[in-house]
């Protein structure tokens, strides 16, 4: 009999450490998952660009030129939808009889993306051009030598991201188009600019 109570003791305690020692799964610790710190995208909504453009004039005195001309460009994004924008375009060199002085203007730029990487944006804003006019055919037409005027201006581009800070641009800005008579000493011109480019955003 002592025995036998002997071993019951001895099986009972047995499984009493087995059972804390871990042995039923449901005192067991579970495991923890890693933790893993995922950076968040940072928000950059400045922008400025820089792109080579053919610049087309065109005036009431000469028929029209294609230019080399420059363009640059600073925006702010308000949201992915809208944004504002100041460019500015300028002539490398005149042609035969006009030049492409500056055009410069303010810009309202609805966007929208086509996925997360394309966009598609508007322009439309209020810009001043000035054009140049070689002195012989001023002198011989009898107006000034350039002429600067202001207008309504618009475009429409697309932007592709190429990382978060960098991106590409293409877009078409119609600068001015006045084909009014003039004051004296003055005439009608018309502006229109493809620029090729990139933007970094900050």
């Amino acid at each position: 009999m002592k025995k036998i109570l002997m071993t019951v003791g001895l099986s009972a305690l047995l499984f009493s450490t087995t059972s804390y020692a871990g042995g039923d799964t449901k005192y067991s610790t579970p495991a923890q998952e890693p933790f893993v710190n995922v950076p968040m995208e940072e928000d950059k909504n400045f922008y400025a660009g820089l792109g080579i453009s053919a610049s087309q004039v065109n005036s009431e005195i000469y028929d029209k030129e294609t230019l080399a001309a420059v363009t640059g460009k600073v925006g702010y994004n308000f949201s992915e939808y809208f944004a504002l924008e100041f460019r500015g375009t300028a002539g490398l060199r005149e042609g035969d009889f006009l030049g492409h002085g500056y055009s410069a203007g303010i810009y309202i730029k609805p966007q929208y993306p086509i996925n997360e990487d394309l966009s598609v944006y508007g322009l439309l804003g209020y810009a001043q051009s000035k054009i140049t006019l070689d002195k012989a055919t001023a002198i011989a037409t009898r107006v000034d030598d350039y002429t600067t005027q202001n207008a309504l201006s618009f475009g429409l581009g697309l932007d592709y991201k190429l990382d978060q800070d960098w991106s590409l641009f293409v877009d078409a800005v119609h600068y001015i188009d006045d084909d009014t008579t003039r004051p004296e000493g003055k005439y009608a011109i018309k502006v229109n600019t493809l620029t090729f480019g990139v933007a970094y955003h900050f």
